[in-house]
């Protein structure tokens, strides 16, 4: 029965694609279901239903993921069987977006800096889509069992503590913190002598530890240096998604911070499965930036403490010379959360009383309206 309902479920699901592909598609899942019955999937287990999934994440630029590694899976989320739609014939459907929660955009700064701002736009605002994809963050479900095994995977010898709520810990010789979402590497090797690897070196050492760690996910992007202090002699290596390209948000991420010799002293994963959902229609990008003329974007600019006060209110001019979509979060820790488009005007803020200019940027939501009608319902997968 439970065969059954998992083949039910992933019918419901093809039917929302177009009719030329949907028989297709049909028969090679119903193919793939029965193959994982009849031992394909290893030890007589099933393919994942993941693998399945209509919207699917990106795949890694540079290879594939490997299939011995302990499984820390994403759970799919729940889709609903809908009507057919009119992208059969070509069009956008008129079914209604699903309402979504507002995009996560700072309050303040680091510095606690408030802005003065007349601004002006040097570019024009032709060429900015009036759509973009939203996309749906998955996080892991950990076990006791595949927590135990990413542990020896890791050399960490100790026992799982269960914590209760999906939270396990590993000590030994080194530990290993595990929740939905944070999986979390230290390491209890001696800091070497020495100076830390460069930057190009140390990227290609913290992916193929995180590669042999297992804690290398299908969608991860090439990866850059952060941070580097020389009093610790340590690198700290920054990966983020293949898609969306511009994410401003810091989830999902992850960062490896390596010592002299190459060794990786602490990892940390916040990560989630990311799975591209519909496309939102996007407010003009006029009205976007009137938001920012009238001082009502965040600013992104540091300055130091040396020209402004922690909490001071910078007065000045700002020229803005670009206009892209990033991606922030959206949605509460432990709920339902996403990525969604934001504008970001990107530029130089030059205060008032000087002549140096500095790097800032100024965000605003995006959306016209989480639950105006899909500007193209059925957003194709990667095949």
């Amino acid at each position: 029965m439970e065969e059954l309902s998992v083949l039910l479920r992933i019918t419901c699901l093809v039917s929302r694609h177009p009719a030329p592909w949907r028989l297709a598609r049909l028969l090679l899942l119903v193919a793939v279901f029965v193959l994982g019955f009849s031992g394909t999937g290893g030890a007589g287990h099933p393919l994942s239903v993941e693998a399945s999934f209509p919207i699917v994440p990106r795949a890694t630029p540079d290879g594939s993921e490997d299939t011995s590694c302990p499984q820390l899976a994403p759970i799919p989320p729940e889709q609903p069987a809908e009507e057919e739609d009119d992208a059969e014939a070509g069009g956008a459907s008129g079914e209604v977006a699903e309402q979504l929660p507002p995009a996560d955009l700072p309050t303040t700064n680091v510095q606690g800096l408030s802005f003065r701002l007349e601004s002006t736009l040097s570019v024009g605002f032709t060429g900015i889509s009036s759509e973009a994809p939203v996309y749906r963050l998955v996080p892991p479900a950990p076990t006791a069992e595949a927590t135990a095994a990413l542990a020896e995977r890791l050399g960490i010898d100790g026992q799982v503590d269960d914590r209760g709520g999906d939270t396990f810990v590993v000590s030994g010789n080194g530990d290993l913190f595990v929740t939905p979402t944070l999986i979390q590497y230290i390491s209890a090797e001696p800091t070497a002598e020495g100076d830390p690897p460069g930057d190009e070196e140390a990227v290609a050492l913290a992916r193929d530890w995180l590669r042999e760690a297992c804690l290398f996910p299908p969608d991860l992007g090439t990866g850059t240096v952060v941070s580097r202090t020389e009093e610790s002699a340590r690198v700290v290596v920054l990966f983020t998604p293949v898609e969306p390209e511009l994410l401003l948000a810091a989830h999902p991420s992850i960062t490896v911070s390596l010592g002299p010799d190459g060794t990786v002293l602490e990892a940390s994963s916040r990560w989630a499965s990311i799975l591209r959902d519909e496309r939102y229609q996007l407010r003009p990008a006029e009205d976007a930036w009137r938001q920012i003329e009238r001082g009502e974007g965040f600013i992104e600019a540091t300055f130091g403490e040396e020209t402004f006060p922690q909490g001071a209110e910078v007065v000045g001019t700002a020229e803005y010379t670009s206009i892209e979509i990033g991606y922030t979060t959206a949605g509460l820790p432990g709920e339902e959360q996403f990525l969604e488009p934001v504008f970001v005007f990107s530029g130089r803020v030059t205060p008032e009383g000087g002549d140096q200019s500095y790097p800032a940027r100024a965000f605003v939501p995006a959306l016209a309206d989480s639950g105006s009608p899909v500007g193209v319902s059925n957003f194709p997968s990667a095949a």
